[in-house]
Parts: C-alpha cells; sequence; structure tokens
C-alpha cells in the first residue's frame, strides 16, 4: 500500500492517494506462489507530496523475492524488524490516518520510499514477491492484504485478481469468504480463478481456500466457535473429481419440453430452438430423450417418430392421455430430433398444465434418472388455470419419479407456479430477463444436468449433532459443481463424515475423518454468513407456503440477533435512533410488479447460494459484530443510542491501549471513522482527530 508520509503536508491537511489501477496475478505451483501486483495510485492535491510503500509480512508468511518498481524503475525497498515495523505502522496511523493498516501492527513490515509525487499525478507501482503456502490436512489457504487500499481516497477505480493454480494433486474444493468467484476448472490439476471490480471500498483482504485430494470426492470443514459456553458454526465444502471417464458416466432420460405460444415469436423462438439444438447434439450415446412442444395444443416428437411422420412442422393436439411414450434413443433420433426443432414456430396460447402432464404421465425407469426442463414466457390461458389444481396435478402425477428444471423467459411468468413445481420435484427455477440469452441459460444448466455425479446425496455427522442446516435439502452433484453446506454444531470433537448417495443405480458411501473445533476464532464471517443463507431460505419457504407465526418468529429472531438484512427483512429507524423489524415476505408475489417480482426471486437465491456475506451500503458485517451508518457515524448494532460512551481520538495512546485488548476493533476500525464501538461492557466512540 502506498500511502502519504503525512497527511498535513505543506498546505495543510493533504488528501490520501487514489488508487485507479489495483491488478493481482498470483501463480500457484504446488505450494511454490508467486504475487505480481501493478498499482496505479494517483495525488489527488495540487501540490506535490511524498509517500511510502508498506506491505505487511505476516510472521507465518516466508515471504521472498522481492521486487519494486516505480514508474518501471527498479527501488530497493528493506524487511523491517518488528521493532521497526511497529514503529512504521505507529506513523502511518497517527501521521496518515491509515485505518486499515491497524489490523497489521503486530507484523514485519516492507518498506520503501517514494518521494515526490507529482500534483495531481501518478506513480505506477509493480510489486512482486514469492512464498511457500503451507497445506494443513490436505488445505490451502492464500491470503493478500486487500483491505489495505480501504485508507485511500475513494474507491477503487479498477481492481482485477487472477490466480492460477497447478498441483500434482486434484484441487477440489474452493471457496473465498468475502469475494464472488469465477472458478474456471482446466481439469483436476489445474483452475483459473478471477475477480473483477469496479469502484470498490474493499473491507476484506482476499483470502483464497482450497483442497487438494486425489479421493473422488474433496471435503473441506471449516469452523467458528467462539466460546465454550456457545454453539459452534461450521461450512462443509464437498466437491467432486471434475474429469469424468466415459464409462463413469450415468444413462439418462431427458424431457425437453418448450412453450411455442405466440408469445415466444421472433428472437425468443430462435434463442429456444438454438437451446434446444445445443442440447440435443450433446446429449450421451446412451441416454433417451423426448422433445414435447406446447402451445393451445401438444405435441411430442416420440408420438411423430412412433407413427413415422416426415412433416414435423404442423400441429397435432390430442390429450395428453392418448399420447404414445416411448422415449427416444440418442442414436437413432438426434437427426429426426434436429429436424423437429427446425421446424418450430411460435403461435396459439398456454396449456401448461396438458403439457406437465403429457411429459409426465408416464412412470419413468426405475433405474435411469429421468430429467424434465421445463422452459415457458407466460402464465396458463388455455386449458386449466387454477394455478393451485396444476401443482396438485403435477404432485400426483410425478410422485417425485422427475426431477423438474423450470425456465421462465420474461417478466409474463407465474412465478409462484414455477418456483412451487421447481422446488416440489427437486428441481432448480431459473428466470431470463428480457434482452437475455436463453441459449445461455439453458446450455448452461444442461452442462450440469448431463453429468450427475452423486444423486439422492445424504451426509451423516457421526458423533457430532448439527442442526439448523442450509440447505435443507441437499442437491443432487454435478461435475464441476460444488455443494457448500452451513449449519450449528452443539458439542466439538473428531468425527467420520460419511457421504452417501447413488451412482446411477448403486448406492455409494464416501468418507472423511473430520474435527469439529472447541475453540476455533477464525472464519468468524461464518455466523453471519450462515444467518443470510438461512433466512433467505425461510423467507422462500414463506413466500411458496405461506408465513406462519412460528416461521415469522424464527425469521424475526434471527435478523436481530445477527442483526442481518435482505430485500425482505429490514429495519426502519426513528427519530431518535430507535429501530423497528420489518418483515415484508407478501411482496415476493403479491403487491408488486412482475418485473419486480422476479427480479426479487433472483435476489432470493443469490442469498441462498451466494459464497460471501452480502455487504449493504449502509450495513458492515465485521466478525460477530454489525455496523450500520446513522447520522453519519458507524454504529456499533449493540450499543443502545442512549448509553454514556467514552471519547477516544484515533491513533492516540489510548486507541492503541483499546487495541491491544480487542483484535474487533483492528478489523472494525477499517470500515470507516467515525465510530460507535461497543467491547466488554463499555462504549467508546472512535474519532479521527481534529486538524491543527
Amino acid at each position: 500500500m502506498l500511502t502519504l508520509v503525512s497527511l498535513e503536508q505543506r498546505h495543510g491537511r493533504a488528501f490520501p492517494l487514489k488508487i485507479d489501477h489495483y491488478h493481482i496475478n498470483i501463480a500457484v505451483n504446488n505450494q511454490l506462489t508467486t504475487t505480481k501486483i501493478k498499482q496505479v495510485f494517483a495525488n489527488p492535491n495540487d501540490y506535490e507530496v511524498d509517500g511510502i510503500y508498506i506491505f505487511p509480512v505476516p510472521d507465518d508468511a516466508a515471504l521472498s523475492n522481492f521486487a519494486l518498481s516505480i514508474d518501471e524503475e527498479p527501488v530497493t525497498g528493506q524487511l523491517l524488524s518488528h521493532e521497526e515495523s511497529l514503529r512504521t505502522y505507529m506513523l502511518s496511523v497517527r501521521q496518515g490516518r491509515n485505518t486499515a493498516i491497524i489490523e497489521h501492527i503486530g507484523t514485519r513490515a516492507f518498506v520503501a520510499d517514494v518521494p515526490r509525487i507529482p500534483a495531481n499525478g501518478e506513480r505506477h507501482i509493480e510489486f512482486e514477491y514469492s512464498q511457500i503456502i503451507q497445506i494443513d490436512d490436505d488445505q490451502v489457504k492464500y491470503t493478500h492484504p486487500l483491505s489495505l487500499a480501504k485508507s485511500a481516497y475513494g474507491p477503487i477505480k479498477d481492481i482485477a485478481i487472477n490466480m492460477e493454480i497447478e498441483s500434482e494433486h486434484e484441487i477440489r474444493t474452493i471457496n473465498s469468504a468475502a469475494h464472488e468467484l469465477n472458478i474456471d476448472r482446466k481439469n483436476d490439476h489445474h483452475v483459473h480463478i478471477s475477480y473483477e471490480g469496479r469502484d470498490i471500498e474493499p473491507d476484506d483482504d482476499f483470502q483464497c481456500y482450497y483442497s487438494i485430494s486425489d479421493d473422488d470426492f474433496g471435503i473441506t470443514l471449516l469452523t467458528h466457535r467462539a466460546d465454550e459456553s456457545e454453539e459452534g458454526y461450521f461450512m462443509l465444502l464437498v466437491s467432486p473429481k471434475y474429469e469424468v471417464k466415459k464409462t463413469d458416466i450415468i444413462e439418462k432420460d431427458f424431457i425437453f419440453v418448450l412453450d411455442h405460444s405466440g408469445s415466444m415469436a421472433r428472437r425468443k423462438i430462435e434463442q429456444a430452438k438454438e437451446a434446444l439444438r445445443y442440447c440435443v447434439q450433446n446429449l450421451n450415446d446412451g441416454d433417451r430423450f423426448n422433445l414435447i412442444l406446447f402451445n393451445t395444443g401438444i405435441t411430442s416428437l416420440s408420438d411423430r417418430l412412433n407413427r413415422r411422420e416426415e412433416s414435423f412442422g404442423d400441429e397435432r393436439s390430442p390429450h395428453f392421455a392418448a399420447l404414445p411414450h416411448k422415449l427416444i434413443d440418442v442414436e437413432d433420433g438426434r437427426e429426426e430430433a434436429l429436424q423437429f426443432i427446425e421446424g418450430i414456430e411460435a403461435r396459439g396460447g398456454t396449456n401448461i398444465n396438458d403439457a406437465l402432464l403429457t411429459a409426465l404421465v408416464e412412470r419413468p425407469d426405475p433405474n435411469r434418472p429421468r430429467i424434465m426442463v421445463f422452459l415457458t414466457d407466460g402464465c396458463p390461458t388455455v386449458g386449466l388455470r387454477n394455478v393451485t389444481q396444476i401443482l396438485e396435478n403435477v404432485t400426483q402425477t410425478n410422485a417425485n419419479r422427475s426431477r423438474i428444471f423450470v425456465f421462465g423467459v420474461g417478466y409474463d411468468v407465474n412465478a409462484r407456479l414455477l418456483d412451487k413445481m421447481a422446488a416440489d420435484n427437486g428441481g432448480t427455477r431459473n428466470y431470463v430477463k428480457p434482452h437475455e440469452d436463453i441459449e445461455v441459460a439453458v446450455s448452461s444448466l444442461f452442462r450440469k444436468m448431463n453429468e450427475p455425479v452423486l444423486v439422492d446425496v445424504t451426509l451423516d455427522f457421526g458423533q457430532v449433532i448439527v442442526k439448523e442446516l442450509v440447505p435443507i435439502n441437499l442437491p443432487d452433484m454435478f461435475r464441476g459443481e460444488q455443494l457448500t453446506l452451513l449449519g450449528r454444531y452443539e458439542s466439538p470433537g473428531d468425527t467420520a463424515l460419511k457421504l452417501q448417495g447413488n451412482i446411477g443405480n448403486e448406492p455409494q458411501e464416501f468418507s472423511k475423518n473430520v474435527h469439529f473445533a472447541e475453540i476455533e476464532k477464525d472464519n468468524d464471517f461464518l455466523p453471519t454468513l450462515w444467518a443470510q443463507r438461512r433466512i433467505a431460505e425461510l423467507v422462500d419457504h414463506a413466500a411458496m407456503n405461506g408465513l406462519s407465526e412460528e416461521l415469522h418468529k424464527e425469521i424475526e429472531r434471527i435478523s436481530i440477533e445477527y442483526d442481518v438484512i435482505t430485500p425482505y427483512t429490514f429495519f426502519k429507524y426513528a427519530d431518535d435512533g430507535s429501530r423497528k423489524f420489518v418483515i415484508d415476505i407478501d411482496k415476493v408475489y403479491r403487491n408488486s410488479s412482475k418485473d419486480k417480482i422476479i427480479i426479487g426471486r433472483e435476489k432470493i437465491e443469490e442469498d441462498k447460494t451466494r459464497r460471501h456475506m452480502r455487504q449493504y451500503a449502509d450495513t458492515k458485517y465485521i466478525g460477530r459484530k454489525t455496523f450500520h451508518h446513522h447520522g453519519g457515524i458507524w454504529v456499533d448494532t449493540k450499543y443502545d443510542r442512549q448509553s454514556e460512551r467514552k471519547i477516544i481520538e484515533y491513533g492516540s495512546d489510548e486507541y492503541f491501549e483499546l487495541v491491544n485488548h480487542s483484535n474487533e476493533l483492528e478489523k472494525c476500525a477499517k470500515i470507516g471513522l467515525p465510530m460507535i464501538f461497543c467491547y466488554n461492557g463499555e462504549n467508546y466512540e472512535i474519532r479521527l482527530p481534529r486538524p491543527e
């Protein structure tokens, strides 16, 4: 981090430097890791300033091969001792008001002087270092002190992180507590990870956890238990092998059900046809399938082939019970299916009930998974239109024998119908907004569904009692996907964790010994992340099934205890600073325009699956603490807004004494000052010193 030597330079109070560009490239080869940083710092002051480049070096990280250049000219820096580092950090805190550096104050520092930064000018910094990252019980953790940039003037305009991991052992679970990563698996031994953002003020360091294992499934357990008197929190990550042998691929039955009513005309129907072509072309040779079209009537490809019809574009609309439902072998029917798709046109109404029952009426082969992909852009307008009755018909006909994956296109769909149908039949719902690409959305899901690795998944935690799991119902596992499970545990200990499920028609079991910690103060993001996902799942359940008094109380309890807000649970503040909890689940489906319903559904799904905690502009989560920005000050939610508080000046001796007693303050200070901070029954107001 490049920071000013002092914020009082020449003409009074100076502005900190801005960061216009922050790119990090990380190359991991087994345990040898090389990190290259490119940063562009801008001086927003209209006069020249002096700076110092500071990079913290934790004791447990053996960093070496430091190389620093400024504007492409090599610069010599030095690795300071603990005592020298402490003086440098404290000087930066007191003179540069560097709030983010507090968290690193106990570590060594690599420093270099950067004099004479021109007025309204830039400095291009390139910094490179190497390290050996440690492997602890097949777990690897990489950390970069990104939060140091919080002390810059304004947000980072452009941030990009690229991490290339190569390992002789297979790379399995991958996770970041604070950043939503894009994960591109090249193969089992090579993964590319990336993150991009604009106008970011980083509250957290960049941390990437990953595991290495040559077993069929990689299993990672992270725990947090700050006190023996309270229950712990855990996150379990399970990832299968990425590379699947052709002999291991499960033979499946697919039924594609496409709405080709008049509202699907032009761009929509062409994209949908491209999506169907992709699916048919990528079916495995041992699969079977059928294509069912619906508008006012129903058309089945298998019916046409059985009657040996050569024209695929004309409509035939028998009642669903009269249609033969023999599925088509891929090798025999792929070309005919592609011709059938070519002749699809959009016209007519939307007969959803008969289309669903046509697809489900035949009992599936018990030895083969059956998957139905249902795509529509509207509500039922022909035939049975009562949503409750349609859902009952699907439940009675299917009886959980086929998994149903739903795509709603546009804003005119009945979200309640699609949500409930997918949730009750082991699938997922996906919404494609206007002007989004249907083909991309469908083909992306199909790639996963086409290679299931383990279905009907269950977990046995042995001796350890776990509860309040999220998700409640474990999904099937697909190639390239990672299962993330969060929950609480009552007592610590070692246990044999058993992962069970079916591969094809054969039951399988995989086991790993894991440890639920008695005391573990790291991973303090887990309580809030668990609470956010738990609330999202409860809100989703309430939206589809009704908000009972018991469910309302549970959502309210978690929201208040963990200070978690969502699009449907929030706090309203009165003028006196008091707050009231509000829950508004009704607007998920009612009292809202259809576009807002679909966007709201997507937000709930994001909260249920996101890898990190959702941060809001006026709410920040730091470990177990939550702060709300109110009246120009960040306020600890434990503060009652009435009790007395002690005023402490940032960077003073009193401040450092408080930091020594509470490592929470080290992390919290970087979100911004002034702030009210509660610790050990006392209330403190941390203020920046007034300029002289």
